[in-house]
């Protein structure tokens, strides 16, 4: 949270400093917006622990792959540097959470005991840039950043520590402007992120690992340009 919080203070500052040398007129490439997105995100997850009994110099290894949809709001503002190529930022206004996973122990020493494990993708920022095309169509490219906070309850014991990711999106849309400066957009975009992990904060031998995560977003969107 501390990385992606840091990242956006210097990204508000450039973009401060950047406005502050420009004549009033600049103002008139500035655009804000609100967006409606619907999204599927998938993973796998992998949980190393060691052995129980005679295997105990073993590491006992699961692995799960899971995938959860969320619909929610997001707030952007963005700058037209020429005709073709515009630069901004885009934070989702919303938590998503993916389902609880309850795994019952089955194992000699634990069995019975039952760990409920989710978590929260907060504080979702894309920083990108929108290349236009011909027939109102555009390309947009962006680096994402987002929090990851883990919820679990764990009858085993322990926790694991909140993380961050960051990964790339690419899409594709269509951009309708009016004369009034009122402009409608539909987006289809990809998104791909780098791997987590988390250490038990009880027991460093049992660690779970996130990998493979992308995501597939539709948005409709409406806003004003200056």
């Amino acid at each position: 949270m501390k990385l992606i919080k840091t990242k956006l203070k210097i990204l508000a500052i450039v973009f401060m400093s950047f406005f502050g040398i420009q004549s009033v007129s600049a103002i008139e490439g500035l655009s804000i917006g609100l967006g409606y997105n619907y999204s599927g995100f998938m993973g796998t997850g992998t949980e190393t622990k060691t052995g129980s009994g005679a295997s105990t110099s073993l590491k006992d290894v699961t692995v799960k792959d899971g995938a959860f949809t969320a619909e929610v709001a997001s707030i952007f503002a963005e700058y037209a540097i020429t005709d073709v190529f515009t630069i901004g930022v885009e934070q989702i206004a919303e938590d998503m959470d993916t389902p609880t996973n309850t795994n019952i122990q089955d194992n000699k020493i634990d069995a019975g005991i039952t760990n409920n494990v989710s978590a929260t993708f907060e504080n979702h920022t894309t920083i990108y840039a929108n290349i236009n095309m011909p027939f109102s169509t555009y390309v947009k490219v962006g680096y994402n950043m987002v929090d990851v906070l883990t919820n679990e309850s764990l009858g085993t014991g322990g926790k694991y520590g909140n993380t961050d990711t960051t990964g790339y999106t690419i899409g594709l849309g269509y951009n309708y402007k009016t004369p009034s400066g009122v402009f409608l957009r539909a987006e289809l975009s990809g998104s791909q992120y780098e791997d987590v992990n988390a250490t038990n904060s009880v027991d460093t031998t049992k660690q779970v690992t996130v990998s493979d995560m992308y995501g597939a977003t539709a948005a409709i969107k409406i806003g004003y340009t200056f």
